[in-house]
């Protein structure tokens, strides 16, 4: 009989345990990753005609979940402004100095609003099943929702959405509005003014401006190929 051969010999030693901070970590990847994909898969992949709410969220700067302002517009199908959302909210830490300069939001001006589970429930009633609408929402704002959805233990943020950074990266690329898709980068391409920019509401603005302009350039590249 031939003599086998052996392969390398497997290490039957037992694995260092985890610690609990190793075994948060992981849990969190994990987590992470299936509520991303449940988010994408409400993605409107193509621009499209409805009401629909645009919305933009600050942070104070030391953790992704800590939501200090969020704003929204909502809008007809005719892009005709119909309400406007706009709330403050005292953070879980504290607002980072970097924030302050580029947002204008004090500790003061948030040390007596409500927190966060409170203005998030009434964000959601403004929202009512509405497909929502941002720049980067899809990995930031609506993860950054979520991740406080997780801690204070409400129900996942998941509406139907349309990005403008997703929109333009599928269907015009990143050399067709200049090499950037940061929104300033994008606002100052199509030539779209802003005044105050890291302010959420005028954000939302911008950005309202912002996908109608991305959406008529994608209906011009479907109509001459």
């Amino acid at each position: 009989m031939e003599e086998r051969t052996r392969g390398p010999r497997r290490d039957t030693r037992t694995r260092k345990p985890m610690t609990p901070q190793e075994r948060r970590n992981l849990l969190y990847k994990r987590w992470r990753k299936a509520e991303q994909q449940k988010v994408d898969a409400k993605e409107l992949r193509d621009p499209t005609t409805c009401d629909m709410v645009v919305f933009d969220l600050e942070l104070a700067g030391y953790a992704e979940d800590d939501i200090i302002e969020i704003a929204a517009i909502k809008v007809d199908f005719l892009g005709r402004q119909t309400a406007v959302f706009r709330e403050l909210i005292r953070p879980r830490t504290k607002i980072s100095k970097r924030v302050t300069e580029m947002t204008g939001i004090t500790r003061d001006m948030v040390k007596d609003k409500p927190q966060l589970p409170e203005v998030l429930k009434r964000f959601f009633a403004f929202v009512e099943g509405s497909v929502v609408m941002g720049h980067d929402i899809g990995y930031n704002d609506i993860m950054a929702i979520n991740l406080a959805c997780r801690r204070y233990g409400m129900k996942a943020f998941r509406p139907p959405f349309l990005d403008t950074s997703r929109l333009i990266l599928r269907h015009l690329s990143r050399e067709a509005v200049g090499g950037k898709t940061g929104l300033a980068a994008l606002l100052a391409h199509f030539n779209i003014p802003i005044h105050r920019h890291h302010e959420a509401l005028a954000d939302c603005e911008a950005t309202l401006l912002l996908y109608e302009a991305v959406a008529k350039e994608i209906r011009k590249q479907k109509s001459h190929p």
